[in-house]
């Protein structure tokens, strides 16, 4: 028969202090600027043109990078939540705000475009430098939701690559065109799937509680 007054008292000895997981935007502010950085580092092998910021239109690309940023740690913010059980993500009506404003002002580059269908292929550069920029961000976000793993690995990683898709997009608005084709925006779009479909199979057992 079990001793259940020594086996008890054998968990008391061996149990150690538990350190409290700091809240998911604050480990989301830390975590960003890592990812950025190493997408940053991997698009150097890039070819990049620079934006005009003397242009008229400078505006415009500073609100996309702004959005695009806002809406990756967000993302991020809301994958870190999922992960604690009894946290989940909630999409607040600012994030879809700025979402609107985002695809408004997708919407707007393409109207401005001489080209605003463009051509298959259109988006090839684009599409590689977002998944040159993403693919590296995968580790990040798969190392910072090790920390609290998931009862949920799919939704919490697929909130991860949207926000590295997001992030992603960010890094690229420092040297895109203002202008865009819809051929453009969807390699955007495609590639940003793609990060999200590899971060979920890439990461699901690593972060799986």
């Amino acid at each position: 028969m079990v001793d259940h007054d020594t086996l008890i008292d054998t968990l008391c000895d061996e149990a150690v202090p538990v350190r409290r997981v700091a809240p998911a935007w604050r480990r989301a502010l830390a975590w960003s600027p890592v990812a950025l950085g190493i997408g940053y580092l991997a698009t150097q092998m890039l070819h990049r043109a620079g934006t005009d910021w003397a242009g008229p239109l400078a505006g415009v690309a500073a609100a996309n990078i702004v959005l695009s940023l806002a809406l990756g740690i967000a993302a991020f913010t809301a994958a870190l939540s999922a992960s604690v059980p009894g946290a989940p993500a909630r999409t607040s009506g600012w994030i879809m705000a700025c979402l609107g404003i985002w695809l408004t002002l997708a919407a707007y580059s393409i109207g401005i475009s001489s080209q605003p269908v463009g051509h298959l292929g259109h988006g090839s550069y684009c599409f590689t430098f977002v998944l040159v920029a993403g693919v590296p961000m995968i580790a990040i976000t798969v190392l910072a939701l090790r920390r609290t793993r998931s009862l949920n690995p799919v939704r919490s990683l697929m909130l991860a690559g949207t926000g590295i898709a997001f992030l992603s997009f960010g890094l690229l608005a420092f040297c895109h065109p203002i202008a865009m084709s819809a051929m453009d925006f969807a390699g955007h779009l495609v590639a940003g799937v793609l990060l999200g479909a590899l971060t979920i199979g890439l990461g699901r057992k690593a972060i799986a509680a």
